[in-house]
């Protein structure tokens, strides 16, 4: 049985918990937050039997196999280094870190510490996105010519987004998701080339359109992400030989494969039983640390650090 430990006890860790009790052999062990009153009713709601700890400090000296860090992000790498040094393995929700220097302080940390480390970036480890990857690397929408993205919600009024001292802002929230469907299908030195925000009066940006290109500016991915309103969520993958429909780029519910007459030749759906993303991104890091691995295949350190370094360039490009 693997235990699993969670830091931060809000909404996300609590769907975090609903898709562990879905995933055999594995359990919610241990949850923090800096608030005992506040841990002790999120493991009566979500996860009984787990110990409830009032500081992230009493949570790391568990016996554990894997520690889930859900709190806001400009705390991640705080959080993160804190676990490694006491010889934790963890999972780091998105967006992984607020730049890459504190990227690349974790991986430090947990080279030296021998330690797994992996970004919960979901639709990475979805079975619909090893599908679209195997579509174009079989050639059956040839040669990658543009990505189009868009993402968008209601949520402008949720403090960790409005409030630049939490990492708040549209990209480091939504952004991250195409950039991470670009990364996995163009590659990992994609360049922004252009990029246009709009800011709220606390400073971050409502919404933000940007482009990235390939070196060879053979490939061209563009994206708009907003949190002022509910987009369609879709993706389109155009090919010189056909094109690839997403269905919510940041849960994929399905991914269509059309040619170049605009026939649908293959449809993947996502299964109604399913594991959820956030089980799957759980069972990718005990398989690994099973394996002896300190990274996961599905989100290595390399295309995390792609990522970070992109979002990095946009904001100074805002």
């Amino acid at each position: 049985m693997y235990k699993i430990g969670i830091i931060g006890c809000g909404q996300i860790a609590s769907v975090m918990c609903e898709s562990i009790k879905k995933l055999p052999g594995h359990k919610v062990a241990a949850v923090a937050s800096r608030s005992l009153v506040k841990a002790e009713a999120f493991a009566k709601n979500y996860c009984k039997g787990a110990k409830a700890f009032g500081s992230y400090e009493e949570l790391v000296n568990e016996d554990l196999d894997l520690i889930y860090i859900a709190t806001p992000n400009n705390c991640h790498h705080d959080n993160a280094v804190l676990c490694i040094r006491a010889g934790k393995n963890v999972l780091i929700e998105k967006p992984f870190a607020m730049n890459l220097e504190e990227t690349e302080d974790i991986f430090r940390e947990a080279t030296n510490h021998g330690v797994l480390v992996c970004e919960a970036m979901w639709t990475s480890f979805m079975p619909i996105h090893y599908t679209i990857l195997e579509w174009i690397g079989s050639g059956k929408i040839g040669n990658v010519k543009y990505i189009s993205s868009n993402l968008g919600y209601e949520i402008s009024t949720r403090e960790r987004l409005i409030n630049p001292e939490l990492g708040g802002g549209a990209y480091l929230d939504l952004g991250v998701y195409p950039t991470n469907l670009a990364v996995s299908i163009i590659g990992e030195k994609l360049i922004p080339t252009s990029c246009y925000a709009r800011k709220i009066n606390t400073g971050v940006e409502k919404d933000i359109f940007y482009t990235l290109e390939n070196e060879d500016h053979t490939t061209v991915a563009t994206a708009y992400v907003t949190m002022c309103a509910e987009t369609d969520k879709g993706a389109d993958i155009v090919g010189d030989k056909g094109r690839i429909r997403i269905e919510n780029v940041n849960n994929y519910e399905s991914a269509t494969l059309f040619n170049n007459k605009h026939e649908v030749m293959e449809v993947a759906l996502r299964g109604e039983d399913e594991l959820s993303g956030y089980a799957l991104e759980v069972k990718a890091c005990t398989d690994a640390i099973k394996a002896g691995r300190r990274q996961t295949s599905q989100m290595p350190w390399s295309k995390t650090s792609a990522i970070v370094t992109i979002g990095d360039k946009l904001r100074t490009m805002m």
